[in-house]
């Protein structure tokens, strides 16, 4: 006698397989990373507006440019000529480095001021920039170009340092102004005596010199170890002729001329900054005067 065998749908099979070998709990599905909005980073406003005056310029946008320029501003170029914003109205200079890529460019923020340095084989170029109530500007422009060949003299005062060492024709207008020039004067006087010791104590860590008598950069070591080695690399204290310091909390941009006692007038920026009570040089910019200028 032979049995009818039953064929089974395979669907009906794996269910009898489930009921055979019970249920298995489905795999859990691994957890979703859940995106969250992530905040931008701060823009630095000081590099914003530096970047946006260097597109101006380079795109001839003197429109643009202009608008970023503080109403005291002052434009040194690399021949010693300074002009102010009227001047820049009617042509807006062109800069020495037309183009930063590749250069060693330094930016520094002592609250109210800020600094971007450029550097590029025998081309300096300083923007100083300071805050107003509409916006970060412009205040100095100054440019240099270092010697080709290392130089043989140091225009300076001579011998002897009565001016700056103990009179400069300039008076203090406030409490700020009193301690640079004192700290000024006590600079360019230990610079002249080469005494290291005081001359290092009112001088930044960050300190650069850069001078059109000199075929090089000085940064605080190497000032110091020129000095030490009486090796002033073309450079030294000069006469004071007129100063204008500008005064912005807990730093001061001075801008000064001078006349050594040979080669050509210098026009001179400087900035000074507050560090726990003691005024300190974080850099001198010194470019001889080749050419008429109109000078602030």
């Amino acid at each position: 006698m032979m049995t009818d065998r039953v064929s089974l749908p395979p669907c009906v099979a794996a269910a009898c397989l489930v009921l055979a070998f019970g249920c298995s709990p489905a795999p859990e599905s691994a957890p979703q990373p859940v995106e969250t909005a992530t905040a931008p980073a701060p823009v630095d406003p000081i590099l914003a507006a530096d970047a946006a005056l260097t597109r101006a310029i380079a795109t001839s946008n003197s429109a643009a440019a202009l608008a970023l320029v503080d109403e005291d501003v002052t434009w040194t170029d690399a021949a010693g000529r300074t002009i102010g914003k009227a001047d820049m109205a009617q042509t807006f200079p062109t800069p020495a480095i037309g183009d930063e890529r590749g250069a060693d460019v330094r930016r520094f923020n002592y609250t109210r001021v800020g600094v971007v340095q450029i550097h590029k084989d025998k081309l300096h170029g300083l923007r100083v920039w300071v805050q107003r109530p509409e916006g970060w500007r412009l205040f100095v422009y100054h440019e240099v170009q270092s010697l080709a060949t290392p130089p043989t003299s140091a225009p300076g005062t001579g011998k002897e340092c009565v001016n700056p060492c103990r009179t400069i024709p300039y008076e203090p207008t406030n409490a700020n102004e009193r301690a640079v020039i004192a700290a000024y004067q006590a600079l360019e006087t230990s610079a002249h005596a080469a005494d290291v010791a005081n001359w290092g104590t009112h001088v930044a860590d960050e300190f650069i010199l850069v001078s059109s008598n000199s075929d090089r950069t000085f940064s605080k070591t190497e000032r110091l170890d020129g000095l030490r080695k009486a090796s002033f690399g073309g450079v030294s204290p000069t006469e004071l002729i007129s100063a204008r310091l500008f005064d912005f909390d807990d730093a001061v941009v001075m801008r000064s001329q001078h006349r050594p006692v040979s080669g050509a007038p210098l026009q001179i920026t400087r900035v000074w900054v507050n560090r726990g009570g003691t005024w300190a040089s974080t850099l001198s910019y010194q470019t001889s005067i080749q050419a008429t200028a109109t000078t602030r």
